[in-house]
């Protein structure tokens, strides 16, 4: 059967494969504790974990943030207010700053006017 037709009946052509490494076979860590358990350095301002990238191994000094949620925030926004983004992980009030994470990092927060 041609890919055309089999997409046109609604069929799948091909073998499906299990996804090696998907989040429901391995364990995620979801307390501070857990994190630290697992060998992570954990944020004392909020308990976010430090997670370093392959970004890291090829360059040692960049600082490394830390990941407060490990997905995306559904924020409302207004137009043509000023937000300033966290850039650090260690702000209280994610994913937005609040002026007090940032302080004795290398990490200034973003500016975003919606």
């Amino acid at each position: 059967m041609s890919l055309t037709r089999a997409a046109a009946r609604g069929r799948v052509v091909g073998a499906r494969l299990p996804i090696v490494g998907s989040r429901s076979s391995s364990f995620v860590p979801n307390t501070p504790e857990e994190w630290e358990a697992a060998g992570y350095e954990v944020s004392p301002k909020n308990g976010a974990p430090k997670i370093p990238s392959p970004w890291n191994k090829w360059f040692p000094y960049e600082p490394i943030p830390f990941s407060p949620k490990l997905g995306p925030y559904r924020v409302m926004v207004e137009k043509d207010r000023v937000y300033q983004w966290c850039a650090c992980g260690e702000a209280t009030t994610q994913p937005f700053c609040d002026g007090v994470g940032c302080k004795d990092t290398k990490f200034k927060p973003i500016t975003y006017i919606p």
